[in-house]
């Protein structure tokens, strides 16, 4: 994370820390949990400093790791524009459903969320990655299949999920 993303971290911290204030909620009272990958890591580690909180203090859980892209790890849309463009077409047509090679979708995704939606808790501070946030804007939020994943992610935010509406702070 460079340090423009590590400001934005802070700054969700702030956000995350007014926003409690505001409904009389303790942060310490809450639980936190993190994607396992480096960047969300650090993400919470920001927040929860923000918060006056250990940094340290939160767990992971591999469920809340960025959807898999399989063989297009790494490569960029032109690349894959260029080289595999009758894949793209169809993932454009269908979003929601379609596995790149070696990879998965966000049905799949949402499949794989569902099991650790279960185990929330009302409070719950969670750290993750764009394709989760988009897959629980359609599970929490109601949002269409075939709009969840042209979602905009916001960095630098704080995306709040209650009553079955989702608000962005």
């Amino acid at each position: 994370m460079n340090a423009v993303g590590r400001d934005q971290a802070s700054g969700a911290g702030r956000i995350l820390k007014a926003v409690l204030a505001e409904q009389g909620r303790r942060p310490d009272a809450l639980r936190y949990q993190a994607s396992p990958l480096g960047r969300t890591r650090d993400t919470m580690e920001r927040v929860r400093d923000a918060l006056g909180l250990d940094p340290s203090g939160y767990d992971t859980d591999a469920r809340l790791r960025e959807i898999g892209f399989g063989d297009w790890e790494g490569r960029t849309w032109g690349e894959l524009k260029a080289t595999v463009r009758p894949l793209v077409k169809e993932r454009q047509r269908n979003k929601w459903s379609f596995v790149p090679p070696g990879g998965e979708s966000y049905a799949g995704l949402a499949q794989r969320l569902r099991p650790w939606l279960d185990g929330l808790q009302t409070g719950d501070v969670v750290v993750g990655h764009g394709g989760v946030c988009r897959a629980l804007l359609h599970l929490l939020a109601g949002k269409a299949a075939a709009e969840a994943p042209n979602s905009e992610i916001v960095q630098g935010r704080v995306l709040w999920f209650r009553r079955g509406r989702a608000e962005w702070f």
